[in-house]
């Protein structure tokens, strides 16, 4: 694994490897697969799925962190919240992604897209772009909140009950950073045992915590409750030969409707229901990489 952040988008971002990296030679294989983080897009989360998906593929994969999302020390900093906010909203992320291709992707390369969540839509969007386009052999959108997100059991929960308590939050994440490191890590632990987060995440929400990481975080979801609304249908049927769509039957975000409805208007899609819940890394990891790395190799 290779780790560092570059820039992208005028963004010092975190970029994450298994096999080669980002600006090394292609070696015997052009091949390469690209991850796309849900929101927050901290690549820490994606370590388990990544290195696993490496593992079966034996594809290079390079997971990238969303602008603004990935706190290293204070030899890393970002552009300034209230005087950048386009570079961390929606549309900015997208922006972000293009980039990251033009600047890292070597043209005769021969992609395979993951996106996860919100990444699905940023896949979407990206894939308009005809130099991305041909470079993609498959993309595969995995819980994607791609329509309505406002709509869905979730976004109905956090337009109510967190995105109107936002400065509360972020006081109380800077409390806790205030307190001694063995306090502070308890109090997370608690957190993480009623909200059900595996141990091995304790630095991802220790990272998450940050108030100025939590702040573009929360600035992201805001935009994608306002922005995410109308499927893009247009990017959807341009690409349907590359797509793979991957919903679940206990999805609060993408739920079992939104699948029907996009089987119903575009019945040749290729898309799939499961039982896996939409945070997939925090507990199957290892089976969603699984199931990613067969449809890799068929």
């Amino acid at each position: 694994m290779n780790e560092a952040f570059v820039e992208i988008n005028n963004v010092r971002t975190k970029v994450v490897t298994w096999g080669r990296w980002i600006e090394e030679s292609a070696g015997s294989t052009n091949k390469i697969i690209i991850l796309i983080p849900g929101n927050p897009g901290i690549t820490n989360f994606y370590q388990k799925f990544a290195k696993t998906l490496y593992e079966r593929s034996e594809i290079p994969v390079w997971c990238v962190g969303h602008a603004g999302h990935n706190f290293s020390d204070k030899s890393v900093t970002f552009p300034k919240f209230d005087d950048n906010k386009h570079l961390y909203g929606l549309s900015g992320q997208v922006e972000h992604k293009l980039e990251f291709f033009n600047k890292y992707v070597p043209e005769n390369a021969q992609v395979y897209l993951i996106g996860h969540s919100i990444g699905a839509y940023m896949c979407l969007e990206i894939l308009e772009n005809i130099s991305i386009k041909n470079k993609v052999e498959n993309a595969y959108l995995l819980f994607p909140t791609i329509e309505y997100m406002a709509e869905s059991e979730n976004g109905k929960f956090l337009i109510k009950f967190v995105l109107p308590y936002i400065r509360f939050i972020l006081i109380l994440a800077w409390l806790i950073n205030l307190l001694p490191s063995c306090l502070a890590t308890i109090l997370i632990y608690i957190y993480m045992f009623i909200a059900d987060v595996p141990r091995e995440h304790l630095n991802s929400i220790k990272e998450l915590i940050q108030p100025g990481i939590l702040k573009r975080v929360f600035f992201l979801s805001r935009e994608e409750m306002d922005d995410v609304n109308q499927r893009n249908n247009k990017s959807i049927i341009a690409n349907v030969n590359k797509l793979k769509f991957y919903y679940s039957k206990i999805d609060r975000w993408a739920p079992e409707s939104y699948y029907n409805n996009l089987k119903q208007e575009i019945p040749n899609v290729n898309a799939e229901l499961s039982k896996i819940n939409h945070s997939f890394v925090l507990h199957y990891s290892t089976d969603v990489a699984t199931i990613v790395a067969d449809w890799i190799s068929h």
